[in-house]
């Protein structure tokens, strides 16, 4: 009959929709959702709002130095940074220093001797204007170098030909980047780690924890300098072999230097040291200057080798000391590295590491993108001899994945996977050879699996070592109309991912340089839901993270993330994005309710609700697939009263997640007008408010017979 009266409810289930029909989604799913804007699957049923993010530290924002947070990590209950140094190199120019071309943005910058290299950093102050321009405190980026001068680009062109400057043009020059450690009420302190790492091509730092020496470690890869592993105490290089302890690869050297007056060699005597000319070598705690200079954290390339116990090297400058014999103390440490043969196992510039059968394995070697190396087994500090070695994959390596007894080496369109525990028994298969991974940092363990971003969308690894390249085995097809636009619209070299434990929750990042609010990203949820588990998407706006990371702080997972003002971040923190608005949206499918013909007069809205403060709820309402001719009402504001303050055995708190007085009802019930084949339910949010959540929702109606 015309006047009766339908109820129909629809539980919030199955996430974003992008690729399926109208009629099919709204048929076969109608809790799903066709815009999901920053919600999440919600562990208690429906979709949530997400949480927002604040400073890690409110009285200390910012790591010191210049440019974006090149990493972060956590490790021993502290959390970590990286960022560019201010400062590396400062002085003063000679008189009128700068050279403007008319019409162009390249300046030529008069410095003797000043050791730059292309992509360094340079900021000036105390400079006249010249052809137009006034270049002080600009940062520039050096383009090409010469031995007494360099060029940079400004931000705009000169207006004529002119040198100048003046005689106080200063300069500080940033090559090198620091890494800090987080101290709580003190803040971030001073740098903890290596010196003299250069900055220059390091787009971000990629960790990789172990205990397989009886600590825990973490190994830090750049993909421009060698690794550096952190033992809880203090950051050091790892070369491919050194002596720092009786318990390390060798015993360190005792009093191993012998200069001679007016000559630049320095021999060394060192039993047994397998090193041949051209090799690389390092020392710390030497006690005294050999040849008249310190040599300590200095690298030396091997000049001569006289017997298996003595080599030579030369120093930058001649001794000018009487002759030294046996002298640099009873505790010197050394480290070496091979020169580049086909026998090395170079790690220098390595892009990736993890650890695998008690070995750490290093990838992504500027000069051998195609080689695995792994150090001698429960040695993450020698990588000589026959128990260390390298593998040729046959492909350039993207990522590594280590997973149950296996390690996964991706390339962008090959996977292959190593197995065994030695040196002696390493097999390595192929897993498929026409899927891989194109973003480096999609990768990550999640639900009992590695998943990964492919060129046909994000892709569980043991699905695909099992199916091989067959598509099906994608996870993300509901969301392939994004995912596909991404290579177009973003440097996938600088998207990074997170795993959010306690919710069984990843989350890709795809920052925007220009403004937060243009940075996208993914969240993905497993939600078990008909018997079955399954993922389920949603879009993320808003979030400019560039790296990110998780772990436990006092036993409570901790996730962060920096972002290109130098400010690490605690996510799951507070109702806004550091101050900024949080902007959500769900909006349902069209539902017909059984025919696409028959029209309905919509009466009443319930919407099933999971409040954790109050909020503000506007409820818009599309008729008929959105025919422009379709008349829509105005939206519906719905309020929240807030979560209700309960008192436990562990007390109550007051805050801004509970309201006393709040309510208990789960329901949020509006009349609602107008008449159509087909209403979609649009549900928005903005501002700082708290998050909630969205269960199912319920619509009365009364059919209206056909048209």
């Amino acid at each position: 009959m015309p006047d009766q009266y339908r109820d129909v409810t629809v539980l919030c289930k199955g996430g974003l929709f992008r690729n399926e029909d109208a009629l099919s989604l709204a048929s076969t799913n109608p809790g799903a959702a066709i815009r999901m804007l920053n919600f999440e699957v919600s562990q208690f049923g429906g979709y949530r709002r997400i949480n927002g993010f604040a400073p890690y530290d409110a009285s200390n924002t910012t790591v010191p130095g210049l440019g974006t947070v090149l990493g972060v990590w956590i490790h021993g209950d502290t959390v970590y940074a990286a960022r560019r140094n201010v400062g590396d190199a400062t002085g003063t120019l000679g008189s009128n220093p700068i050279t403007v071309t008319d019409e162009s943005t390249t300046l030529t910058i008069a410095h003797t001797s000043h050791g730059l290299s292309v992509g360094s950093f340079v900021t000036f102050s105390g400079a006249a204007a010249v052809g137009g321009l006034t270049i002080n405190g600009v940062e520039m980026v050096v383009v090409t170098v010469t031995s007494n001068s360099y060029t940079v680009v400004f931000t705009s062109a000169g207006t004529s030909s002119a040198s100048g400057g003046g005689a106080s043009v200063t300069y500080s020059y940033s090559y090198n980047y620091f890494i800090y450690k987080h101290v709580a009420g003190v803040g971030w302190g001073s740098n903890v780690g290596p010196t003299g790492r250069v900055a220059l091509g390091v787009k971000k730092l990629r960790v990789s924890n172990h205990n397989f020496t009886g600590s825990e470690v973490t190994v830090l890869v750049d993909g421009v300098n060698r690794p550096a592993r952190h033992s809880g105490i203090t950051f050091s290089e790892i070369f491919d072999k050194q002596g720092t302890a009786a318990a390390d690869t060798e015993t360190q050297l005792s009093n191993a230097f012998d200069s001679v007056n007016g000559d630049a060699t320095v021999t060394v005597d060192h039993v047994a040291h397998t090193l041949v000319v051209g090799d690389t070598v390092r020392y710390s705690g030497v006690n005294v200057n050999v040849g008249g200079v310190s040599i300590n954290d200095t690298n030396f390339t091997v000049a001569t080798v006289a017997s298996v116990d003595l080599y030579t090297f030369e120093l930058d400058s001649t001794s000018g000391v009487t002759g030294q014999t046996n002298v640099g103390g009873t505790a010197i440490s050394f480290f070496y590295t091979r020169a580049n043969t086909s026998t090395v196992k170079d790690i220098v510039a390595a892009k990736f590491t993890t650890d695998f059968s008690d070995h750490q394995f290093f990838a992504g070697m500027s000069g051998t993108l195609n080689h695995l190396v792994f150090s001698k087994p429960s040695n993450d500090l020698d990588y000589t001899g026959a128990t260390a070695g390298v593998i040729n994959v046959g492909f350039t390596i993207t990522g590594l994945a280590k997973f149950r007894e296996s390690l996964y080496v991706f390339g962008s369109d090959k996977i292959k996977r190593l197995t065994g525990n030695a040196a002696t028994d390493f097999a390595l298969a192929e897993v498929t050879s026409n899927i891989g991974c194109i973003a480096s940092d999609s990768i990550l363990e999640i639900g009992g699996d590695i998943l990964f971003l492919a060129s046909d969308g994000i892709r569980p690894i043991q699905g695909t070592a099992r199916i091989g390249d067959i598509e099906l085995e994608t996870v993300s097809k509901p969301i392939q109309q994004i995912l596909q636009g991404l290579p177009s619209t973003h440097d996938l070299d600088n998207m990074c991912s997170v795993v959010i434990r306690n919710k069984t929750q990843f989350r890709y990042f795809f920052p925007a340089d220009a403004d937060a609010t243009l940075s996208e990203g993914i969240v993905g949820g497993l939600r078990f839901a008909d018997r079955r588990v399954g993922w389920e998407f949603g879009e993320l706006l808003g979030l400019r993270a560039y790296v990110a990371a998780s772990g436990l702080i006092d036993n409570q997972e901790v996730v962060v993330h920096g972002d290109s003002d130098g400010k690490v971040h605690r996510q799951e923190s507070g109702n806004d994005f550091n101050g900024a608005e949080v902007i959500s949206v769900y909006a349902t499918p069209f539902m017909y309710f059984d025919s696409t013909e028959r029209r309905k007069v919509f009466q009443k809205l319930s919407i099933f609700t999971r409040p954790e403060g109050v909020s503000t709820m506007n409820l818009g309402i599309r008729y008929d697939w959105d025919d422009p001719a379709a008349s829509l009402p105005d939206n519906y504001a719905l309020d929240t009263a807030g979560a209700i303050l309960r008192y436990t055995t562990t007390g109550g708190e007051y805050d801004s997640t509970f309201t006393f007085g709040g309510s208990t009802s789960p329901v949020l019930e509006t009349n609602v007008q107008g008449s159509a084949r087909s209403i979609s339910l649009v549900l928005t949010s903005s501002g700082t408010q708290a998050p909630y959540s969205v269960s199912g929702f319920s619509i009365t109606y009364q059919d209206a017979g056909y048209r």
